[in-house]
Formats: C-alpha cells, sequence, structure tokens
C-alpha cells in the first residue's frame, strides 16, 4: 500500500510539474504576445507622427524658402528689398491669425483631414508662385502657403496626444521642432543647388511635386486614434467658441503671458528676419560669394537652433528656473549676433558665431512652458496657439522693417540685368535691429517673475 501511494504522488509530482512548465510557458507566450503587440503598436505610432512631422518639415522648406533666391525675385519681379520684404511676410498674414484656432479646427476635423487639406493649400501655393509673373500673384501664393502650414505643428502635437504615452508627449513635442528646423535647413544649401541648376521657378515646381507626395502621404498614412486623447490628458471635447473666448479672455488679461510673449516675439528675430530671409544675400555681399557657399550661414541658425531647443529644457530644469535660462539666452544671442555681423571676421568664425547665435536663440523655446504655468491648465492649448502668434508676428513685422531699413540706406547703385545693388554696409545698418532687438528681450524678462514649478509651487 506505501508502494502504491509513493507511486502515485511522484505521478502526482510529475503532472503538476508538466502543468506548472505548461501554464509558464504559456505565461511568457502571452507576455511575448503582449511584447511584439506593443512593440509594433509603438513603431505604428512613430509612423503615423512621421507622416505629419515630414508635412511640418515641408511647410518649413517653403517658409525659408525666399532667403535663397532674394536677387532672382528682386530681378524677375522689378522690385526693391521692401517689396520683397513685404511679399515674404505674407505667410505670416494668414499663418499668424490662425494659430488660435487651429487647437478648435484639429479637433473638430481630426489631424488627418487637417494635415491632408493643409498640404493641399501649400502645393497649390508652391504652383502658383512658380508660376506667378507679378508680385501680386506671388503675394497670394505665400498667403495660402502661409494658411497652410498653420496647423502643421499643433497637428504632430494632437497625433502624439492621441499615440503615445503621456510621459512621451513632452519629448515628441521637442523632437517635433526638430524636424521644423531641419526644414530651414533643407530651404538652405540643399534648396540654393536647386535653384543655381535650373531657376527659382523650376525649384518651387519640383517642391510642389514634393508637395503632391507629402499630401498623398498624409492621407494614407495618418490615422486619428479611435479613442482619442486617450494616452494623453486632453480634452475629450472640443472646445465650443464661447470656451474659446472664456479662455482667450483669461490668458490675454495676464499682463505675465504678453510679456512672456514679447520676449519670444523680439527673440525670434534671429530666425524670421536673419536665417528666412536676410541672411544669406546680406553673406553673399559681405564675402563676395554665391547664395550656396552664403545659405550655410542660415542653415546653421537652424542647426543652433534644434541644438537649443532640445539643451534649454534640460538646463531650465537643472537650474529650477526658466527665467534664468531665457535670460542667459538673450545674453548669450546677442553677444554672439552683434560681433557676427559687425566686426571683420573669416567665414569659417562668422558661421561659428551664427551657430551659436541660432543656438542661444532656442532657449526662447521655453517660453511655451512659462506661459502654460501661469495660465489655467484647461486653456493650455489656447495659451500654445496664442504663444505661438505673438512669437510669429514678429516674422512680418522685422522681415519688412529690415527690407525697408536697406532700401534707406542702399546707396543708389543699379546692376546690369536692372536690380538694385545694396552694399554691405546698407545690410550692417539695417540688421541693427535684431541686435537690439534681443537687448529688449533682455529687458522685458526682468519684468518676468519667475515661472518653474520648484518655486511656483511654493
Amino acid at each position: 500500500m506505501g508502494k502504491i501511494l509513493k507511486i502515485v504522488r511522484k505521478g502526482n509530482s510529475k503532472v503538476k510539474f508538466a502543468t506548472d512548465s505548461v501554464v509558464d510557458q504559456l505565461s511568457l507566450d502571452v507576455d511575448l504576445a503582449s511584447s511584439r503587440q506593443q512593440s509594433s503598436s509603438f513603431l505604428y505610432a512613430w509612423i503615423i507622427w512621421g507622416a505629419a512631422a515630414l508635412f511640418y518639415l515641408y511647410e518649413y522648406v517653403l517658409r525659408a524658402s525666399p532667403g535663397v533666391m532674394t536677387n532672382e525675385l528682386m530681378r524677375d519681379f522689378g522690385v526693391t528689398s521692401t517689396a520683397l520684404g513685404v511679399f515674404t511676410s505674407a505667410y505670416y498674414f494668414s499663418y499668424v491669425p490662425l494659430q488660435v484656432p487651429c487647437g478648435l479646427i484639429v479637433d473638430w476635423l481630426g489631424a488627418r483631414k487637417v494635415v491632408t487639406i493643409s498640404a493641399i493649400l501649400c502645393t497649390i501655393g508652391s504652383f502658383i508662385f512658380a508660376a506667378s509673373e507679378t508680385l501680386t500673384l506671388a503675394l497670394v501664393a505665400r498667403f495660402l502657403m502661409g494658411a497652410g502650414s498653420a496647423c502643421a505643428y499643433l497637428s504632430c502635437l494632437k497625433l502624439a496626444s492621441e499615440w503615445f504615452p503621456a510621459q512621451r508627449f513632452a519629448l515628441i513635442a521637442g523632437i517635433t521642432m526638430m524636424m521644423g528646423t531641419f526644414g530651414g535647413i533643407f530651404g538652405g544649401k540643399p534648396l540654393a543647388m536647386l535653384v543655381n541648376a535650373t531657376d527659382w521657378r523650376m525649384a518651387m515646381t519640383t517642391a510642389a511635386f514634393v508637395g503632391i507626395a507629402v499630401t498623398a502621404a498624409a492621407w494614407l498614412i495618418i490615422r486619428d486614434h479611435p479613442n482619442k486623447g486617450a494616452h494623453h490628458s486632453v480634452p475629450q471635447e472640443p472646445m465650443t467658441a464661447k470656451q474659446l473666448m472664456n479662455g482667450l479672455k483669461v490668458i490675454t488679461s495676464n499682463a505675465q503671458t504678453w510679456l512672456i510673449g514679447i520676449y519670444a516675439a523680439l527673440m525670434y528675430t534671429i530666425l524670421s528676419a536673419f536665417a528666412e530671409q536676410w541672411g544669406t544675400p546680406y553673406l553673399m555681399v559681405a564675402y563676395e560669394i554665391n547664395n550656396e557657399a552664403a545659405s550655410w550661414g542660415s542653415m546653421l541658425v537652424f542647426i543652433g537652433m534644434a541644438m537649443g531647443c532640445l539643451v534649454s529644457p534640460i538646463l531650465g530644469n537643472y537650474l529650477r528656473s526658466h527665467r534664468k535660462v531665457m535670460s542667459m539666452g538673450a545674453i548669450g544671442a546677442f553677444l554672439t549676433f552683434l560681433p557676427a555681423i559687425y566686426l571683420e571676421v573669416s567665414l569659417i568664425n562668422m558661421f561659428i558665431l551664427l551657430f551659436f547665435a541660432g543656438f542661444f536663440c532656442g532657449w526662447q523655446i521655453l517660453n511655451f512652458a512659462a506661459a502654460k504655468e501661469i495660465n489655467p491648465s484647461e486653456y493650455s492649448g489656447t495659451t500654445m496657439g496664442f504663444m505661438n502668434a505673438l512669437t510669429m508676428v514678429s516674422a512680418p513685422i522685422f522681415q519688412t522693417l529690415l527690407g525697408r531699413l536697406i532700401d534707406v540706406f542702399e546707396e543708389g547703385k543699379i546692376g546690369f540685368n536692372g536690380v538694385k545693388i545694396y552694399s554691405e554696409t546698407a545690410y550692417q545698418n539695417a540688421l541693427y535691429a535684431i541686435p537690439i532687438s534681443l537687448l529688449l528681450a533682455w529687458i522685458v524678462l526682468r519684468f518676468v517673475r519667475e515661472t518653474h514649478p520648484a518655486h511656483t509651487s511654493k
């Protein structure tokens, strides 16, 4: 009898061991399947975001494109630098007013439809620009490009909030901003090479066909998440017009919001007035180089900006201060941009200084975090749109202002092709507006209180 019990117990142990092994194997298989599913879902999220980010890069190429074809545009349209400044800034005539309502538009239609429609507008604008025989028609084309570009960044953030975990949102926002600066890079030397190899009309026609591909990618790849807002704490329902107006009232009644926005607008002049518009023609005159070589200056500003956008949040958390970092950014940009323009330095040293000017300019990106901390969280989207509008409004102002100042200081020489020739002195005198704006940004920041959570939570 005892032998029988031992055999039974031994048999039961083997069965239990076999059962446990099967259960463990099944659990392992389930875990592996779940891991593969999560990895696949994560990759899918990156692909969806990447299609929207590709459009953001594309629209930034269009935004910066006039900078490498300034002389050609003035020649073909028979205009002065003042008129060209107005033409370039026409992009922002539609871009800036649309920043605040863009949040409502993306919530209403979804990122897929918005990016697709936006890409179509940019593509149409590119075709019209390439075929323009008058400056008026070219202005219409730039206006369409600006309208199409208005929702680009916000659409990327919308997809980030829908497809990625909340803890990854800030990282995706920073990478998205980098994609925009890469667009500025492609709008530099690569576009200048295309302009020189063909002409500016063919270059813009090529950009228009690229736009068709971007539009197709947006419609075929981007998907709005079935459970919108599941990964990130955003409102489940779009804000109504009344709620939007209430949010705007709260935000605009806060004097600190305006001060932070003015600071950001004054800092942005390095990108909008120099890198996007007048930097390349200035370097062509100052160093007697072609637009391909000169475009390196603008490209390095954009590269520096991308690096600054990544470093400044880390530095802000380390110092536990938004205000200190933004202040150091203003001083750093001033101390690197001023000698780059007004000291006789070699071309390589010029490029190094412009890189660091862009790097310190990137520190102004903390204006979004600063504004977010001082306004109600339920209006965070409206706050971001309003801050972006304030930042970008400096572009049409300073692009036009510098164009007018160049005309004021020009020596009146006319080239063989009928285009006015502007001296290095005329450009330098006009470019004084940028370091002055950087100094004013630093002064404005003296009246901004600290907004880092380490201080505001006390």
